[in-house]
């Protein structure tokens, strides 16, 4: 049977990514996990892979394309199948038939559409008194037909004061922009949140003026999105950041010693990434997605790790993170990095947790941004020396900071304060594992 090769996702609230090249033909053979395409979405370029040995049966779209995510881009299978839609063929009799059809129809739209839109004459005589366009109207009715409830649904919302959302009347007071002068996106042009938050950048922009000596950089279009990502996040999720402080005095000899004897290379980071994952098992809210209205729990520990790129912040994620050994883990950890650094970002799947390293910069604590639309992001600061009393004597510990960013839709503080406290013993007791 033909197996679909779809087009992955990069990014939760990625829909479309372009097709760059094809690295393989129609009737290539191909094994399992071989690069098929590179795809580009508005974060990145990446790579493409076949879960599936076989043959190339159809390639669904030419280079430049764009096509949705989770569609089929192309077709795998064995020699002489049809890929599912190759055999569909309309015959020229048919074409022929299928056009006159077409023109009739078209006849008798027109003689029954009003501006060639369908509506009771209710609707019509109600839109003409109130002097509404009913090309803007949304239908109700059978077969996409404008009634009269159309109208008068359509009327009401277009009063002023239900012209925009609450949440966009809030962020537009809060941020100084005027609600009247934002272009809505919404039905009969209701002022959405988003709307709002598209306004922002341009409104801040306006005040940027050249002056002689200065040298313009304009962002690449990575760093676009990622700023359009991070104010959307600021200006919409109530954050709240806790810290916690970390012995890792013996996790760091456990580190040295392990690697020592296996001969890897295994990171602090890597030990942050598999703590976190048996953390995250316990407390499922921290695993979670958040909108206005409810949290989804993501049955799957999908870590993300961000990576500083000349492009801008990449989160590539670490599927099922909470199922690999500490090995694996480093192993794709690397991966990612390298690839991230190259532009390439391989998302298996969404993140649902996201994790923030300075520390290799000697950052002692800083306050990270969530990445929605997940709920939480834990940021990791440099190992220092601390000087601390423990059983009646001075001793001295490598400390590391922890800093938990949590949004209080989904999580309250004292929830955060659980997880943080788990996490931190996990790590304390890593080298007794």
């Amino acid at each position: 049977m033909a197996i679909a090769i779809n087009m992955p996702q990069v990014g939760q609230d990625i829909e479309f990514a372009k097709i760059i090249e094809w690295h393989v033909g129609e009737g290539d053979v191909v094994k399992e996990g071989d690069i098929v395409a590179t795809v580009e979405s508005d974060k990145a370029s990446f790579e493409v892979e076949t879960s599936v040995a076989g043959i190339v049966l159809r390639l669904l779209f030419q280079e430049g394309d764009e096509a949705a995510v989770f569609k089929a881009i192309a077709y795998i299978g064995q020699k002489d199948e049809s890929s599912p839609d190759e055999n569909i063929e309309t015959p020229k009799t048919e074409e022929k038939i299928e056009t006159k059809n077409e023109i009739s129809s078209a006849k008798m739209s027109e003689e029954i559409k009003p501006k060639g839109l369908f509506s009771s004459p209710s609707a019509r005589r109600l839109a003409k008194e109130r002097n509404l366009d009913l090309s803007e109207i949304k239908s109700s009715g059978p077969d996409g037909r404008i009634v009269k409830r159309d109208i008068e649904a359509y009327f009401e919302l277009n009063k002023s004061e239900k012209r925009s959302t609450p949440v966009a009347k809030k962020i537009a007071e809060e941020t100084g922009i005027h609600i009247g002068l934002v272009q809505g996106t919404g039905y009969a042009g209701r002022v959405m949140k988003k709307d709002v938050i598209s306004s922002i950048s341009p409104v801040k922009s306006a005040i940027l003026k050249e002056i002689p000596g200065d040298l313009v950089v304009l962002f690449l279009k990575a760093r676009k999105r990622a700023a359009e990502r991070l104010s959307f996040s600021k200006l919409t999720i109530p954050h709240y950041y806790i810290f916690s402080e970390v012995d890792v005095t013996n996790t760091l000899k456990w580190r040295k010693t392990t690697n020592s004897n296996l001969g890897t290379k295994i990171s602090v980071n890597d030990i942050i990434i598999k703590s976190s994952a048996e953390a995250l098992r316990k407390f499922p809210e921290l695993n979670s997605w958040v909108d206005d209205e409810k949290m989804l729990l993501k049955p799957e520990i999908n870590i993300g790790v961000a990576v500083s790129t000349p492009a801008g912040l990449l989160v590539p994620v670490i599927p099922d993170a909470d199922r690999l050994n500490l090995i694996a883990i480093n192993s794709r950890s690397r991966k990612n990095s390298e690839d991230a650094r190259r532009g390439i970002i391989n998302m298996d799947k969404p993140g649902t947790f996201t994790i923030s390293n300075l520390g290799m910069y000697g950052v002692s604590r800083f306050l990270p941004i969530i990445n929605p639309p997940e709920c939480a992001i834990l940021s990791v600061g440099a190992s220092e020396k601390k000087v601390v009393p423990k059983d009646g004597e001075i001793i001295i510990i490598d400390c590391i900071t922890l800093g938990l960013v949590c949004d209080h839709r989904a999580v309250d503080g004292a929830k955060a304060a659980e997880f943080l406290s788990c996490l931190k013993e996990i790590i304390e007791k890593f080298s007794r594992q």
